[in-house]
């Protein structure tokens, strides 16, 4: 085999695997907005299709094979349909599919469908085709090299899915770093489109004048038993997806959930995998040695994520490519375990391939049911214990390699079994599989990671910029106006459901994505106002958008505080697409209130600007921290807010409480002074949150990308 073929082959598999991952990272966020938001079982629904299709595709690959008369031609054409069904993909999201949607969530309710099967069953349809043309990809390569290029070492089979991997890690920080920000969903498709044509023009010339030799079957029919090595691969996919799911946990309580983070943990997987599986080519890996040191690494990371966390000074990539080191191991294992049973390359690593993916999505969906309920510590030890499985099932010890495998299962159902709130140091965490809640010694509450709010006394909870302040900046923009019916979007700790629900004859509903801080709202009753047993809040534990879009109820203020604006997904619960869902959910002369600054000027411009595109008025409190809108004008005035503050009720009460913590933080006049009311929102960005295009998530892009314009200069409507 020529040194040129074989490099154009690789250049194509490197395209290949950017393709793929562009596509995983897209296409998922897609569906998450369409099917569900950022709630972790719909994400879980559409990773578990799209591996269960990589597997199928490895299968059938491993099946056919044999009978290609050309593998290359084969490579280029499942290249080529990719790039169609991407083209496909990225007209459906040009269309405008929000009401229909709606329409198929409503009919699935009303027949009694579980939402979470219309996920499933939506997500099978659009990506199990596509995945399984990928899934053949690398079985086809490896019948290639053998058939067509008459490639001799067993060697090259690993470097095979070293160059694909390296190719999707790329693809994955590419994904986040520069195309969804830069170029939103649609033609960031377009780029995965190009890499799909040029490794399919690779393919096809490559072909060209290429004899094909007959396939090395053996005696074996292609779809004989697993063979060791096979149901070896079978566990390891267990593991090391169970791992990856470990890692992004990890990664998002010490460095928080944004786009980046999510990102990095997937390269450092995918890259720390890659260097296993080339090092397997390089050397004859000793599968149970391998095994031990593996295991003995998975044993130690939690210790060193404590360790890196507490420090509070190591970045995400460092700590990422610490954590990251058991990878490696899995990479290796991986390739020492596919190069011994090679003999047919096409088949061998399809039904390898196969195997393992099988494995990897038992993996995702045990280690996101089971392992996420269960302290880091714990999920750690049980695969460090389900390696050594591995590793002794190598070295032909079956009784030993039981033994460690049930083990595993003993102690992650451990793991769950220990109470969820623990005591540590002076912490308290409860872990979920929708996330982790942390609650520190003096009150303050962290949500995967991020800060979120302080838990109450009773009183001190009053004048709080991040839940009071919100809650009633909405009950003043209603001055005149009757308030009977209110959401909250992004319950939290209760503070401002409770808030709102103190009026006199108010009814409150509350969306909160994440269930396990019901734990916290159950064990800590009296500093979360008790509001989870409020008879006036209604607790609704789902995604807010697809709750909306089921629930045609009308309310007279609708908040809507995502947990940050930073945080991966926070864009969805601000776009043009949410205002709309949100607009046809408020009742004439309703208001809506938005979290809408965190510190970056860039972040709060795009807000405004999405605002402006769907409501006429806009006041603003505390320097832009929390913007009121309306079709209506608004009626607060000074000496309204001092009638109000004199008011014989609780909210009087705690508006006069307010107006003393704002003096006493040196605003002049008080609660008033926090008060900026139009000054200054006729200032928007240059373009508005779109679903199609996530900017507000990455403000670091946003301070270069993102102009100021005023409201007149955009040609909208101005008070």
């Amino acid at each position: 085999m020529s040194r040129g073929s074989l490099l154009v082959l690789l250049a194509g598999l490197v395209l290949s695997g950017v393709a793929g991952l562009l596509n995983q990272v897209l296409w998922q966020r897609a569906l998450r907005v369409y099917l569900g938001g950022s709630e972790t079982l719909a994400a879980m629904v559409v990773v578990v299709v799209f591996l269960a299709g990589l597997g199928i595709g490895a299968a059938l690959a491993a099946r056919r094979c044999a009978g290609l008369r050309s593998p290359l031609l084969a490579l280029a054409l499942v290249e080529a349909a990719l790039g169609l069904a991407n083209l496909g993909v990225a007209g459906l999201l040009g269309l405008d599919l929000t009401h229909s949607v709606y329409a198929a969530w409503r009919l699935a309710a009303e027949v009694g469908l579980p939402l979470r099967l219309v996920y499933g069953i939506a997500a099978t349809v659009l990506l199990l085709p596509p995945t399984v043309l990928m899934g053949a990809t690398v079985p086809l390569a490896g019948a290639a090299c053998q058939r067509q290029l008459s490639a001799g070492s067993d060697a090259l089979v690993p470097a095979l899915f070293f160059v694909n991997t390296a190719g999707a890690a790329v693809g994955a920080w590419s994904a986040h770093a520069m195309f969804l920000p830069y170029l939103g969903q649609r033609h960031s498709l377009l780029v995965a489109v190009a890499c799909n044509a040029v490794a399919g023009c690779a393919f096809a010339l490559l072909s060209v004048g290429r004899r094909v030799a007959p396939s090395r079957t053996g005696d074996r029919p292609p779809l004989a038993g697993l063979r060791t090595e096979e149901a070896l691969g079978f566990l390891l996919g267990v593991l090391s997806l169970s791992f990856e799911m470990w890692l992004v946990r990890a990664l998002t309580l010490s460095h928080e959930p944004r786009p980046e983070t999510f990102a990095v943990a997937l390269c450092a997987f995918l890259v720390h995998w890659s260097i296993g599986v080339a090092l397997a080519g390089r050397l004859r890996v000793s599968i149970p040695a391998v095994g031990g040191v593996t295991a003995l690494l998975l044993a130690l990371t939690p210790v060193l994520h404590v360790v890196l966390r507490d420090t509070g000074e190591v970045a995400l990539v460092p700590t990422a490519v610490l954590l990251g080191l058991p990878c490696v191991g899995f990479g290796l294992l991986y390739g020492g375990l596919v190069r011994a049973l090679t003999t047919d390359w096409g088949r061998d690593i399809g039904r390898y391939s196969a195997a393992n993916t099988v494995g990897s999505c038992l993996g995702v969906l045990g280690f996101t049911l089971v392992g996420f309920e269960s302290p880091l510590t714990w999920g750690a030890l049980s695969l460090a214990i389900g390696v050594g499985a591995v590793a002794a099932g190598a070295a032909r010890h079956a009784v030993a390699a039981g033994v460690l495998a049930a083990g595993a299962a003993v102690a992650l159902g451990w793991g769950v079994s220990v109470p969820r709130s623990h005591e540590h140091w002076e912490e308290t965490a409860w872990w979920g599989r929708d996330g982790v809640v942390e609650l520190t010694g003096p009150g303050d509450v962290y949500i995967d990671g991020m800060w979120h709010s302080q838990l109450s006394d009773g009183r001190d909870h009053v004048g709080e910029q991040y839940a009071w302040l919100p809650a009633a900046a909405g009950i003043l923009g209603m001055a005149g106006r009757p308030l009977e019916d209110a959401l909250v979007i992004g319950g939290g700790v209760g503070i401002s459901a409770t808030t709102i629900a103190g009026l006199e004859g108010v009814s409150v509903d509350t969306y909160e994505i994440n269930t396990t801080l019901q734990d916290l709202l159950r064990e800590r009753p009296e500093e979360t106002l008790h509001s989870l047993d409020n008879p006036r809040i209604h607790w609704m534990w789902q995604d807010a958008r697809s709750g909306l879009a089921l629930n045609e109820k009308q309310y007279d203020l609708i908040m809507s505080a995502p947990l940050l604006l930073r945080a991966a997904g926070s864009s969805s619960l601000l776009s043009l697409e949410y205002l709309d869902l949100v607009k046809s959910r408020l009742r004439p002369g309703g208001v809506v209130v938005v979290y809408a600054n965190e510190g970056w000027q860039e972040q709060y411009l795009l807000i405004q600007r999405t605002l402006a595109e769907r409501f006429r008025y806009r006041v603003t409190w505390k320097d832009g921290l929390v913007t009121v809108c309306s079709d209506e004008p608004f009626q607060l005035t000074r000496r309204w807010l001092g009638a109000r503050m004199a008011a014989d009720d609780a909210f009087g009460a705690e508006l006069a409480r307010a107006d003393v913590v704002a003096r006493h933080d040196g605003w002049v006049g008080g609660l008033w002074g926090m008060y900026a009311g139009d000054e200054g929102v006729d200032w928007v960005a240059d373009r508005p949150i779109t679903d199609d295009d996530p900017l507000l998530e990455y403000p670091e892009i946003a301070e270069a990308l993102v102009e100021g314009v005023s409201t007149r200069d955009a040609g909208l409507a101005t008070p």
